[in-house]
């Protein structure tokens, strides 16, 4: 699970505060931008960031290029005010597009969003798909989209819309040609907003491309930004939301349709992958006669057992997560008896190195039930997931004290051992512990 948020000052280390700190929008007095007018209101005076002033120094890109440095594609940051945005004109992103670009923003964020020419490895985006024409299909829609920003410009509320590319290239043979990378620049303007930031989001990147549609992916960036918040909630009339979620224009005018065709669809399938869950309570919305004109989301953390649930729905396929959503849609069980017996069995879960505190969580819960002493399973705390010089792969946890380290490796390493193993399918097996440093 990502690290606590918490504020920072510009004075302390960069790069420790950059992965440690994952600063909430806080809004400062005077400040007028928060709130989207004729094209749609964010009635909350919180709930979004504002285009930020052109000298400030931007926290973000400090720590995109810590992240990129520590996790490389594994987590990705993504500036508060680009979550914020959506495409211009009624347009939209098709979800391949949606990720590469997160993809893309977090690769030039490495660099401290400097004005060039990036070079983004295919393998990065395509995943398991053989093919590349997706990808520059992808690529070509990027270059053809504008994204509405809304804040303050010049003493004044403003809604600015800016071009996302300046160019990009595609090779003839792009079908054929399996290593050609991706090769693209990005305007001087939708840098300055990235640059400049001061807030962002902590994706997580496989939880990511699983995703599988646009209203999802558009909520889980949203959650990631908010949900370790003082305030995780967020209150926004329905063309706000209809336009934040990348809802076609025209499309699903009913709030009743629209509810159960995109928000609650994307709902579940959020709360099957995030470190949060998503609500949207009905005591909370906002009618006028029978008319719903504003909701609020609630987004909270999920304790340990919800964590551990997560870890293991995570790395199921794709189809079988759906089969699941639609099972359990409502909280209720819509298959029973023999129609549930029929669900298409887990596959097995895999190793999420990238997120290791989710392993932890869910071994933690399984070692639980087998009599491990809960004040020892607190005392220990994960530094990661290394390969072994066997070339086997291990979990590496750091105790508080060195005498919590001993009494885990005599007498309970074997269980420990056998729950990792059970729950990665074998890849993790081992598990290293390490004392805490003298004077800690």
């Amino acid at each position: 699970m990502p690290p606590s948020r918490r504020k920072t000052s510009s004075a302390e280390p960069a790069r420790d505060q950059a992965l440690a700190a994952i600063v909430p929008y806080v809004p400062t007095v005077g400040d007028t931008g928060v709130v989207i007018d004729v094209e749609g209101s964010l009635v909350d005076g919180t709930s979004a960031p504002t285009l930020p002033a052109i000298d400030r120094a931007g926290q973000t890109a400090r720590v995109a290029a810590a992240t990129f440095e520590r996790d490389g594609y594994k987590h990705l940051i993504k500036a508060a005010e680009a979550v914020y945005s959506y495409p211009a004109n009624g347009s939209r992103l098709s979800l391949p597009a949606q990720k590469m670009l997160n993809f893309m923003i977090h690769l030039a964020g490495s660099q401290n969003f400097a004005n060039k020419l990036y070079r983004l490895p295919k393998k990065v985006v395509r995943g398991n798909h053989k093919g590349n024409e997706r990808i520059f299909d992808a690529l070509k829609e990027i270059y053809e989209s504008s994204l509405v920003v809304i804040g303050p410009f010049r003493g004044r509320r403003s809604r600015a819309e800016l071009r996302i590319l300046s160019s990009y290239v595609r090779p003839e043979d792009e079908v054929e040609i399996d290593s050609a990378d991706i090769h693209f620049q990005f305007t001087d303007a939708f840098l300055e907003l990235q640059r400049s930031s001061q807030l962002w989001a902590r994706l997580s990147g496989p939880a990511m491309v699983k995703v599988t549609s646009t209203y999802a992916l558009k909520l889980y960036e949203i959650g990631m930004q908010r949900y370790q918040m003082d305030h995780p909630s967020l209150t926004l009339d329905i063309e706000t939301l209809r336009k934040l979620l990348n809802v076609p224009e025209g499309a699903y005018k009913d709030f009743g349709i629209l509810r159960t065709r995109t928000i609650d669809r994307a709902m579940a399938e959020v709360n099957q992958l995030a470190p949060f869950r998503v609500e949207m309570p009905e005591d909370k919305m906002k009618r006028k006669g029978r008319k719903i004109e504003e909701v609020t989301l609630d987004f909270h953390a999920k304790d340990e057992d919800e964590a551990a649930d997560t870890f293991l729905e995570r790395e199921r396929s794709s189809t079988v997560r759906k089969v699941r959503r639609g099972a359990e849609e409502g909280g209720k069980p819509l298959l029973t008896g023999a129609a549930r017996s029929t669900l298409p069995e887990p596959a097995p879960p895999l190793p999420d190195a990238d997120d290791a505190e989710a392993l932890w969580a869910a071994a933690r819960h399984a070692l639980s039930q087998k009599q491990v002493p809960s004040p020892l399973l607190r005392d220990l705390s994960v530094v990661g997931i290394e390969e072994t010089a066997r070339g086997t792969r291990k979990l590496v946890l750091r105790a508080g004290h060195a005498a919590t380290a001993e009494t885990a490796r005599r007498s309970h390493e074997a269980t420990m051992r056998s729950v990792l193993s059970s729950l990665t399918s074998g890849s993790i097996a081992e598990v290293e512990f390490q004392a805490a440093r003298a004077g800690r």
